[in-house]
């Protein structure tokens, strides 16, 4: 069903990570049942680990329900802040539990606990249970998601952000919760060359791209939502067919500003930073989930070089595609 390629090249060694450890290839051998979209295209491979390769085959023959509610990503690119948009909006805004229950339970991160080694669960199977109508994050490519999706059509989700930007907020995130001790050089430059958790980028956007037509994927962007949320709250609100009024957008748009989301215990993940410090037995010292939030902060850290070098990529992956990162 898959073909694995470990990946042992230095640099491939040099960015793993105590978290999750080594890395390999996954190859789906057969996408003949995937959607064809607007051109064939050969889906995209995603850099996981071993671990995964051990679940993949679980998570493939996963029951998909057409009341599901898919939320799509690569990491880093507005998942957390698109999962409670999409939670508070298909539940009537219902606040209350919102609080009192953590997103990571509204929302379940499917394939968490078959990446990070050592995690005290099965997210798999808590997917599984979850009560329907269920909300299910997940970083996987096309690919690697359960076959039944593209047969039984749940509502997919998915949320873009331009590849430098992203980057410089999965480095953090790498360093602090992944606990990669290495370069920011060596991240980028396995980035750049697809040795990276969940990569490669691009292609992985452009894979859910192709199809957004023919399977009804609604396709955010993160710079929209920061620029314009009450734009998309709307957008969101359409293909839930949900109707609020001006007022209640507007503490939406509030409840969902990154100032407050940020210090929002119950959907700031902050949960994770405690699993980690478990996990490893470690503070995870000035860090948290949601970061900065910002458009452009890539200028802040990545030099003249590498954002040359970033460009150079995009324009090169983005070639034939009608897509474009905001």
């Amino acid at each position: 069903m898959f073909t694995v390629k470990p990946l042992e090249s230095p640099l491939a060694k040099a960015v793993e990570a105590p978290m999750h450890g080594s890395t390999v290839e996954v190859h789906l051998n057969d996408g003949s049942y995937l959607p064809t979209g607007e051109k064939p295209r050969k889906p995209t491979h995603c850099v996981l680990t071993p671990k995964f390769v051990t679940q993949a085959e679980r998570i493939h023959h996963l029951t998909v329900y057409e009341d599901d509610v898919w939320i799509l990503s690569f990491p880093k690119c507005g998942t957390t802040w698109t999962q409670e948009m999409v939670w508070l909006i298909s539940h009537d805004l219902d606040y209350r539990t919102a609080s009192e229950v953590n997103l990571l339970d509204r929302s379940v991160f499917l394939e968490f606990s078959a990446f990070v080694l050592n995690y005290p669960g099965d997210t798999i199977e808590q997917v599984e249970k979850a009560t329907r109508p269920r909300h299910i994050q997940c970083h996987l490519p096309i690919a690697l998601l359960p076959k039944q999706i593209w047969t039984v059509r749940p509502k997919l989700i998915y949320c873009a952000r331009n590849p430098k930007d992203a980057s410089v907020s999965f480095f953090h995130h790498y360093r602090h919760l992944h606990g990669y001790r290495g370069t920011m050089p060596d991240f980028l430059d396995a980035l750049l060359t697809d040795q990276i958790l969940f990569g490669p980028q691009i292609p992985h956007t452009l894979d859910y791209w192709n199809v957004r037509r023919e399977m009804k994927i609604l396709f955010l962007h993160f710079e929209e939502m920061k620029t314009n949320m009450s734009d998309v709250l709307r957008r969101v609100c359409r293909y839930f067919g949900k109707s609020y009024s001006d007022q209640q957008l507007a503490t939406l748009e509030n409840h969902l500003s990154f100032d407050v989301m940020k210090n929002n215990k119950s959907a700031n993940n902050s949960c994770v930073l405690e699993l980690v410090e478990s996990l490893s037995g470690k503070k995870v010292e000035n860090f948290q989930f949601m970061r900065k939030g910002k458009i452009g902060s890539h200028t802040e850290e990545l030099s003249e070089e590498y954002i040359k070098r970033f460009e150079e990529y995009i324009t090169k992956h983005l070639e034939g595609s009608n897509f474009r990162f905001k």
